[in-house]
Protein backbone atom coordinates (compact mmCIF):
# COMPACT_ATOMS: atom_id res chain seq x y z
CA UNK A 1 0.00 0.00 0.00
CA UNK A 2 1.57 3.39 -0.79
CA UNK A 3 1.92 5.43 1.98
CA UNK A 4 2.97 9.08 0.32
CA UNK A 5 -0.08 11.01 0.95
CA UNK A 6 1.54 14.07 1.00
CA UNK A 7 0.08 17.26 -1.27
CA UNK A 8 1.33 16.80 -4.89
CA UNK A 9 2.86 19.61 -5.55
CA UNK A 10 4.85 19.02 -2.61
CA UNK A 11 5.67 15.33 -4.13
CA UNK A 12 9.19 15.83 -6.22
CA UNK A 13 8.52 12.67 -7.26
CA UNK A 14 5.24 13.13 -8.90
CA UNK A 15 6.42 16.41 -10.11
CA UNK A 16 9.10 15.45 -12.17
CA UNK A 17 7.57 12.26 -13.49
CA UNK A 18 4.93 15.10 -14.49
CA UNK A 19 6.98 17.55 -15.97
CA UNK A 20 8.23 15.08 -18.40
CA UNK A 21 4.65 13.91 -19.44
CA UNK A 22 4.12 17.29 -19.88
CA UNK A 23 6.44 18.08 -22.80
CA UNK A 24 6.08 15.07 -24.19
CA UNK A 25 2.25 16.04 -24.50
CA UNK A 26 3.26 18.97 -25.98
CA UNK A 27 5.34 17.56 -28.20
CA UNK A 28 2.51 14.98 -29.58
CA UNK A 29 0.32 18.03 -30.02
CA UNK A 30 2.79 19.24 -32.78
CA UNK A 31 3.36 16.17 -34.02
CA UNK A 32 0.04 14.96 -34.02
CA UNK A 33 -2.22 17.90 -36.10
CA UNK A 34 1.28 17.95 -38.02
CA UNK A 35 0.97 14.21 -39.73
CA UNK A 36 -2.82 15.05 -39.80
CA UNK A 37 -2.85 17.90 -42.06
CA UNK A 38 -0.13 16.52 -44.51
CA UNK A 39 -1.84 13.20 -45.21
CA UNK A 40 -5.31 15.66 -45.85
CA UNK A 41 -3.16 17.91 -47.97
CA UNK A 42 -1.92 15.39 -50.08
CA UNK A 43 -4.48 13.14 -50.18
CA UNK A 44 -7.72 14.92 -49.63
CA UNK A 45 -9.24 11.53 -48.40
CA UNK A 46 -10.54 10.57 -45.27
CA UNK A 47 -10.13 6.84 -46.02
CA UNK A 48 -5.95 7.67 -45.67
CA UNK A 49 -6.55 9.61 -42.50
CA UNK A 50 -8.63 6.17 -41.56
CA UNK A 51 -5.51 4.30 -42.34
CA UNK A 52 -2.95 6.04 -40.49
CA UNK A 53 -5.32 6.26 -37.04
CA UNK A 54 -5.70 2.07 -37.84
CA UNK A 55 -1.86 1.65 -38.04
CA UNK A 56 -1.28 3.88 -34.72
CA UNK A 57 -4.64 1.68 -33.14
CA UNK A 58 -4.06 -1.77 -33.82
CA UNK A 59 -0.03 -2.51 -32.49
CA UNK A 60 -1.89 -1.23 -29.05
CA UNK A 61 -4.81 -3.54 -28.80
CA UNK A 62 -2.62 -6.49 -29.89
CA UNK A 63 0.39 -5.79 -27.92
CA UNK A 64 -2.08 -4.28 -24.71
CA UNK A 65 -2.42 -8.33 -22.70
CA UNK A 66 1.17 -8.98 -23.26
CA UNK A 67 2.14 -5.68 -21.95
CA UNK A 68 -0.62 -5.53 -18.79
CA UNK A 69 1.04 -8.39 -17.55
CA UNK A 70 4.77 -7.03 -18.06
CA UNK A 71 3.74 -3.79 -16.39
CA UNK A 72 3.16 -5.79 -13.20
CA UNK A 73 6.32 -7.67 -13.17
CA UNK A 74 8.98 -5.30 -13.99
CA UNK A 75 10.62 -1.63 -13.17
CA UNK A 76 8.50 0.40 -14.50
CA UNK A 77 10.56 3.75 -14.63
CA UNK A 78 12.81 1.24 -16.98
CA UNK A 79 9.72 0.25 -18.89
CA UNK A 80 8.64 4.18 -19.19
CA UNK A 81 12.80 5.18 -19.94
CA UNK A 82 12.90 2.51 -22.68
CA UNK A 83 8.93 3.15 -24.38
CA UNK A 84 10.52 7.25 -24.87
CA UNK A 85 14.01 6.77 -25.84
CA UNK A 86 12.51 4.75 -28.88
CA UNK A 87 10.01 7.35 -29.43
CA UNK A 88 12.66 9.73 -29.95
CA UNK A 89 14.68 7.41 -31.65
CA UNK A 90 11.16 6.70 -34.27
CA UNK A 91 10.24 10.60 -34.52
CA UNK A 92 13.68 11.40 -35.34
CA UNK A 93 13.96 9.03 -38.10
CA UNK A 94 10.68 10.62 -39.25
CA UNK A 95 11.84 13.86 -39.37
CA UNK A 96 15.01 12.72 -41.39
CA UNK A 97 12.86 11.21 -44.12
CA UNK A 98 10.54 14.19 -44.16
CA UNK A 99 13.92 16.71 -44.88
CA UNK A 100 15.09 14.27 -47.74
CA UNK A 101 12.10 14.12 -49.29
CA UNK A 102 10.68 10.44 -48.74
CA UNK A 103 8.35 11.44 -47.13
CA UNK A 104 4.71 9.36 -48.17
CA UNK A 105 1.81 7.91 -46.77
CA UNK A 106 3.16 4.02 -46.68
CA UNK A 107 5.79 5.06 -44.95
CA UNK A 108 3.34 7.47 -42.39
CA UNK A 109 1.73 4.29 -42.05
CA UNK A 110 4.48 2.44 -40.83
CA UNK A 111 5.81 4.87 -38.66
CA UNK A 112 2.26 5.43 -37.06
CA UNK A 113 2.47 1.46 -36.33
CA UNK A 114 5.61 1.38 -34.81
CA UNK A 115 4.81 4.45 -32.73
CA UNK A 116 1.44 2.91 -31.30
CA UNK A 117 3.50 -0.46 -30.37
CA UNK A 118 6.15 1.58 -28.47
CA UNK A 119 3.86 3.66 -26.96
CA UNK A 120 1.95 0.92 -25.77
CA UNK A 121 4.91 0.04 -23.22
CA UNK A 122 4.64 3.68 -21.97
CA UNK A 123 0.82 4.50 -21.21
CA UNK A 124 0.27 1.27 -18.72
CA UNK A 125 3.76 1.82 -16.76
CA UNK A 126 3.02 5.65 -16.20
CA UNK A 127 -0.49 5.09 -15.32
CA UNK A 128 0.05 1.99 -12.74
CA UNK A 129 2.46 4.34 -11.58
CA UNK A 130 0.51 7.48 -10.44
CA UNK A 131 -1.74 5.70 -8.16
CA UNK A 132 1.12 4.88 -6.02
CA UNK A 133 3.38 7.85 -5.74
CA UNK A 134 0.63 10.64 -5.07
CA UNK A 135 -1.16 8.16 -2.28
CA UNK A 136 -4.98 7.47 -2.27
CA UNK A 137 -5.80 10.32 -0.70
CA UNK A 138 -4.56 12.75 -3.31
CA UNK A 139 -6.06 10.64 -6.81
CA UNK A 140 -8.76 13.33 -7.38
CA UNK A 141 -6.42 16.09 -7.20
CA UNK A 142 -3.70 14.42 -8.69
CA UNK A 143 -6.22 14.02 -11.83
CA UNK A 144 -7.45 17.13 -11.60
CA UNK A 145 -4.41 18.71 -12.16
CA UNK A 146 -2.77 16.56 -14.80
CA UNK A 147 -6.14 17.13 -16.51
CA UNK A 148 -5.55 21.13 -15.79
CA UNK A 149 -2.12 20.90 -17.10
CA UNK A 150 -3.17 18.75 -20.46
CA UNK A 151 -5.90 21.76 -20.90
CA UNK A 152 -3.43 24.36 -21.05
CA UNK A 153 -1.21 22.16 -23.54
CA UNK A 154 -4.17 21.39 -25.57
CA UNK A 155 -5.29 25.45 -25.26
CA UNK A 156 -1.75 26.50 -26.26
CA UNK A 157 -0.34 23.72 -28.47
CA UNK A 158 -2.67 23.68 -31.82
CA UNK A 159 -2.70 26.85 -32.50
CA UNK A 160 0.92 27.10 -31.88
CA UNK A 161 1.24 23.60 -34.57
CA UNK A 162 -0.75 25.49 -36.94
CA UNK A 163 1.88 28.61 -36.99
CA UNK A 164 4.73 26.37 -37.21
CA UNK A 165 3.57 24.29 -39.88
CA UNK A 166 2.50 27.47 -41.87
CA UNK A 167 5.65 29.12 -41.21
CA UNK A 168 8.68 26.36 -40.22
CA UNK A 169 6.76 23.36 -42.11
CA UNK A 170 5.69 19.75 -40.70
CA UNK A 171 9.36 18.39 -40.27
CA UNK A 172 9.87 21.01 -37.47
CA UNK A 173 6.71 19.78 -35.74
CA UNK A 174 7.95 16.45 -35.97
CA UNK A 175 11.49 17.07 -34.82
CA UNK A 176 10.15 18.98 -31.69
CA UNK A 177 8.23 15.50 -30.96
CA UNK A 178 11.55 13.74 -30.74
CA UNK A 179 13.28 16.21 -28.57
CA UNK A 180 10.30 16.01 -25.84
CA UNK A 181 10.51 12.28 -26.04
CA UNK A 182 13.93 12.29 -25.18
CA UNK A 183 13.43 14.60 -22.70
CA UNK A 184 10.84 12.89 -21.07
CA UNK A 185 13.29 9.93 -20.90
CA UNK A 186 15.99 12.23 -19.00
CA UNK A 187 13.07 13.44 -16.76
CA UNK A 188 13.04 9.32 -16.00
CA UNK A 189 16.80 9.30 -15.14
CA UNK A 190 16.34 11.87 -12.44
CA UNK A 191 13.64 9.88 -10.07
CA UNK A 192 12.92 6.53 -8.17
CA UNK A 193 9.95 4.49 -7.97
CA UNK A 194 8.65 3.16 -4.78
CA UNK A 195 9.71 -0.34 -4.11
CA UNK A 196 6.15 -2.25 -4.30
CA UNK A 197 6.58 -0.68 -7.87
CA UNK A 198 9.93 -2.62 -8.61
CA UNK A 199 9.05 -5.62 -6.43
CA UNK A 200 7.34 -8.20 -8.35
CA UNK A 201 6.55 -12.13 -8.33
CA UNK A 202 7.54 -14.11 -11.35
CA UNK A 203 4.89 -16.58 -12.23
CA UNK A 204 4.27 -18.30 -15.49
CA UNK A 205 2.78 -15.83 -18.03
CA UNK A 206 -0.61 -17.84 -18.47
CA UNK A 207 -1.36 -17.71 -14.93
CA UNK A 208 -1.23 -14.22 -14.64
CA UNK A 209 -3.04 -13.30 -17.77
CA UNK A 210 -6.14 -15.30 -16.29
CA UNK A 211 -5.80 -13.55 -12.99
CA UNK A 212 -6.02 -10.41 -14.65
CA UNK A 213 -9.28 -11.56 -17.03
CA UNK A 214 -10.89 -13.12 -13.41
CA UNK A 215 -10.49 -9.74 -11.94
CA UNK A 216 -12.07 -8.04 -14.45
CA UNK A 217 -14.77 -10.36 -15.23
CA UNK A 218 -15.41 -11.38 -11.40
CA UNK A 219 -16.00 -7.14 -10.59
CA UNK A 220 -19.55 -5.75 -11.01
CA UNK A 221 -18.52 -2.44 -11.47
CA UNK A 222 -15.94 -2.55 -13.75
CA UNK A 223 -16.98 -4.87 -16.36
CA UNK A 224 -20.02 -3.15 -17.41
CA UNK A 225 -17.68 0.37 -17.42
CA UNK A 226 -15.33 -1.47 -19.64
CA UNK A 227 -18.32 -2.86 -21.96
CA UNK A 228 -19.97 0.77 -21.69
CA UNK A 229 -16.28 2.56 -22.29
CA UNK A 230 -16.00 0.12 -25.71
CA UNK A 231 -19.78 1.56 -26.98
CA UNK A 232 -18.96 5.25 -26.10
CA UNK A 233 -15.66 4.69 -28.21
CA UNK A 234 -17.11 3.18 -30.87
CA UNK A 235 -20.08 5.84 -31.29
CA UNK A 236 -17.43 8.83 -31.19
CA UNK A 237 -14.47 7.07 -33.55
CA UNK A 238 -15.74 9.24 -36.78
CA UNK A 239 -15.02 12.20 -35.35
CA UNK A 240 -10.77 12.48 -35.23
CA UNK A 241 -11.50 11.56 -38.78
CA UNK A 242 -14.26 13.09 -39.49
CA UNK A 243 -13.03 16.73 -38.25
CA UNK A 244 -9.74 17.73 -40.89
CA UNK A 245 -12.86 17.85 -43.74
CA UNK A 246 -15.33 19.19 -41.60
CA UNK A 247 -13.42 22.07 -41.33
CA UNK A 248 -11.61 22.04 -45.05
CA UNK A 249 -14.88 21.27 -46.75
CA UNK A 250 -17.42 22.79 -45.49
CA UNK A 251 -16.32 25.53 -43.31
CA UNK A 252 -13.77 26.32 -46.10
CA UNK A 253 -10.88 26.88 -43.23
CA UNK A 254 -7.48 26.29 -42.66
CA UNK A 255 -4.79 24.60 -40.70
CA UNK A 256 -5.63 27.31 -38.20
CA UNK A 257 -8.84 26.92 -37.60
CA UNK A 258 -8.43 23.46 -37.29
CA UNK A 259 -5.29 24.28 -34.07
CA UNK A 260 -7.93 27.00 -32.93
CA UNK A 261 -10.80 24.21 -32.52
CA UNK A 262 -8.42 21.97 -30.70
CA UNK A 263 -7.64 25.09 -28.43
CA UNK A 264 -11.03 25.68 -28.06
CA UNK A 265 -12.02 22.51 -26.66
CA UNK A 266 -9.02 22.64 -24.07
CA UNK A 267 -10.71 26.02 -22.89
CA UNK A 268 -13.58 23.68 -22.07
CA UNK A 269 -10.58 20.98 -20.21
CA UNK A 270 -8.92 23.96 -18.17
CA UNK A 271 -12.39 25.01 -16.80
CA UNK A 272 -14.04 21.41 -16.17
CA UNK A 273 -10.24 21.19 -14.96
CA UNK A 274 -10.10 23.85 -12.67
CA UNK A 275 -13.57 23.47 -11.04
CA UNK A 276 -12.81 19.82 -10.29
CA UNK A 277 -9.50 20.89 -8.43
CA UNK A 278 -11.45 23.65 -6.37
CA UNK A 279 -14.85 21.49 -5.80
CA UNK A 280 -13.62 17.89 -5.70
CA UNK A 281 -17.06 16.99 -4.26
CA UNK A 282 -18.49 17.56 -7.16
CA UNK A 283 -17.36 14.07 -7.97
CA UNK A 284 -18.87 12.66 -4.65
CA UNK A 285 -21.60 10.98 -6.96
CA UNK A 286 -19.03 10.13 -9.76
CA UNK A 287 -20.98 7.08 -11.55
CA UNK A 288 -24.04 9.27 -12.19
CA UNK A 289 -21.71 12.36 -13.06
CA UNK A 290 -19.88 10.16 -15.60
CA UNK A 291 -23.11 9.19 -16.87
CA UNK A 292 -24.58 12.78 -17.37
CA UNK A 293 -21.32 13.91 -18.53
CA UNK A 294 -21.58 11.59 -21.47
CA UNK A 295 -25.15 12.30 -22.30
CA UNK A 296 -24.00 16.18 -22.74
CA UNK A 297 -20.97 15.22 -24.50
CA UNK A 298 -23.01 13.42 -27.34
CA UNK A 299 -25.42 16.35 -27.11
CA UNK A 300 -22.56 18.94 -27.90
CA UNK A 301 -21.31 16.98 -30.94
CA UNK A 302 -24.12 17.36 -32.62
CA UNK A 303 -24.04 21.18 -32.00
CA UNK A 304 -20.08 20.88 -33.60
CA UNK A 305 -21.39 18.70 -36.60
CA UNK A 306 -24.25 21.77 -37.05
CA UNK A 307 -21.92 24.66 -37.06
CA UNK A 308 -22.17 27.58 -39.74
CA UNK A 309 -19.51 29.28 -38.92
CA UNK A 310 -15.87 29.09 -36.98
CA UNK A 311 -17.59 30.80 -33.65
CA UNK A 312 -20.47 28.31 -33.78
CA UNK A 313 -17.69 25.53 -34.10
CA UNK A 314 -15.18 27.02 -31.58
CA UNK A 315 -18.21 27.50 -29.20
CA UNK A 316 -19.32 23.40 -29.23
CA UNK A 317 -15.74 22.33 -29.04
CA UNK A 318 -15.27 24.14 -25.73
CA UNK A 319 -18.82 22.42 -24.29
CA UNK A 320 -17.06 19.45 -25.58
CA UNK A 321 -14.05 20.14 -24.07
CA UNK A 322 -16.09 20.27 -20.37
CA UNK A 323 -18.15 17.58 -21.10
CA UNK A 324 -15.25 14.94 -21.64
CA UNK A 325 -12.94 15.90 -18.89
CA UNK A 326 -15.85 15.34 -16.68
CA UNK A 327 -16.36 12.30 -17.48
CA UNK A 328 -12.82 11.18 -18.13
CA UNK A 329 -11.76 12.39 -14.20
CA UNK A 330 -14.71 10.58 -13.06
CA UNK A 331 -13.82 6.93 -14.55
CA UNK A 332 -10.12 7.17 -14.33
CA UNK A 333 -10.59 7.97 -10.30
CA UNK A 334 -12.84 4.63 -10.22
CA UNK A 335 -10.89 3.01 -11.96
CA UNK A 336 -7.82 3.99 -9.89
CA UNK A 337 -9.75 3.73 -6.21
CA UNK A 338 -11.02 0.27 -7.18
CA UNK A 339 -7.98 -1.59 -8.69
CA UNK A 340 -5.27 -2.98 -6.24
CA UNK A 341 -1.43 -2.37 -6.78
CA UNK A 342 -0.41 -5.75 -8.26
CA UNK A 343 -3.35 -6.19 -11.27
CA UNK A 344 -2.77 -2.48 -12.27
CA UNK A 345 -0.59 -2.96 -15.13
CA UNK A 346 -3.14 -6.09 -16.42
CA UNK A 347 -6.74 -4.01 -15.26
CA UNK A 348 -5.31 -0.61 -17.32
CA UNK A 349 -4.72 -2.39 -20.36
CA UNK A 350 -7.51 -4.49 -20.37
CA UNK A 351 -9.42 -1.45 -20.37
CA UNK A 352 -7.91 0.09 -22.70
CA UNK A 353 -7.67 -3.23 -24.98
CA UNK A 354 -11.60 -3.85 -24.82
CA UNK A 355 -12.52 0.06 -24.83
CA UNK A 356 -10.42 0.66 -27.44
CA UNK A 357 -11.18 -2.44 -29.25
CA UNK A 358 -14.20 -0.88 -31.46
CA UNK A 359 -12.65 2.34 -31.83
CA UNK A 360 -9.92 1.61 -34.78
CA UNK A 361 -13.44 -0.30 -36.25
CA UNK A 362 -15.38 2.67 -35.85
CA UNK A 363 -12.43 4.77 -37.52
CA UNK A 364 -12.37 2.30 -40.56
CA UNK A 365 -15.98 2.41 -40.96
CA UNK A 366 -15.70 5.79 -40.78
CA UNK A 367 -13.21 6.31 -43.64
CA UNK A 368 -15.64 5.53 -46.36
CA UNK A 369 -18.38 6.74 -44.85
CA UNK A 370 -17.67 10.13 -44.45
CA UNK A 371 -16.43 10.29 -48.49
CA UNK A 372 -20.13 9.17 -49.16
CA UNK A 373 -22.01 11.10 -46.72
CA UNK A 374 -19.78 14.29 -45.58
CA UNK A 375 -18.11 14.77 -42.42
CA UNK A 376 -21.55 16.73 -40.94
CA UNK A 377 -23.71 14.06 -41.24
CA UNK A 378 -21.41 11.57 -39.51
CA UNK A 379 -20.27 13.31 -36.78
CA UNK A 380 -23.88 14.00 -35.78
CA UNK A 381 -24.72 10.66 -35.85
CA UNK A 382 -21.92 10.07 -33.65
CA UNK A 383 -22.75 12.51 -31.59
CA UNK A 384 -26.63 11.02 -31.23
CA UNK A 385 -24.99 7.18 -30.58
CA UNK A 386 -23.00 9.08 -28.03
CA UNK A 387 -26.59 10.25 -26.53
CA UNK A 388 -28.42 6.77 -26.87
CA UNK A 389 -25.48 5.16 -25.21
CA UNK A 390 -25.35 7.55 -22.41
CA UNK A 391 -29.32 7.06 -21.44
CA UNK A 392 -28.51 3.28 -21.78
CA UNK A 393 -25.83 3.79 -19.06
CA UNK A 394 -28.66 5.57 -16.74
CA UNK A 395 -29.65 1.52 -16.26
CA UNK A 396 -26.67 0.30 -15.10
CA UNK A 397 -27.25 0.15 -11.35
CA UNK A 398 -23.58 -0.45 -10.31
CA UNK A 399 -22.29 2.73 -12.16
CA UNK A 400 -25.03 4.93 -11.23
CA UNK A 401 -24.61 3.70 -7.62
CA UNK A 402 -20.83 4.00 -7.65
CA UNK A 403 -20.57 5.45 -4.18
CA UNK A 404 -22.75 3.41 -1.83
CA UNK A 405 -20.47 0.47 -1.97
CA UNK A 406 -17.49 2.68 -0.77
CA UNK A 407 -18.83 4.13 1.48
CA UNK A 408 -20.22 0.73 3.47
CA UNK A 409 -16.68 -0.57 2.82
CA UNK A 410 -15.55 2.68 4.57
CA UNK A 411 -17.69 2.35 7.65
CA UNK A 412 -16.97 -1.27 7.71
CA UNK A 413 -12.92 -0.84 8.84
Amino acid sequence: MNTNDAPVLKNKTFLILWGGQIVSMLGDALFSLALIWWVVSETGSGVAVAFVALASSVPRLVLAPIVGVYVDRVDKRRMMLFADALLGVITLGMTMLFWRGHFSLPIIIAAAALLGAASSLDGPAYEATIPAIVGKSQLVRANSLMQTANSIIGLLAPALSGVVIAVAGVGVAILANSISFFFAAFTLLLISLPAQLRVVKQRAFGRDLRDGARFILGNRLLLPMLLYAALINLSLAPISVSMPLLVTNVLRGGPQLLGLFGSSQSVGVLAASLLLSAKPALLASIGKVMIFSLIALGCFTVVIARAKSAPHLLLGGAAVGFALVVANVASRTIWQREVPEEYRGRAFTARDTVSGALRPVGQAIAGPMVDALGPMWLIAGAGALCVVGGILGLGVRSIITYPEKPKRASASM
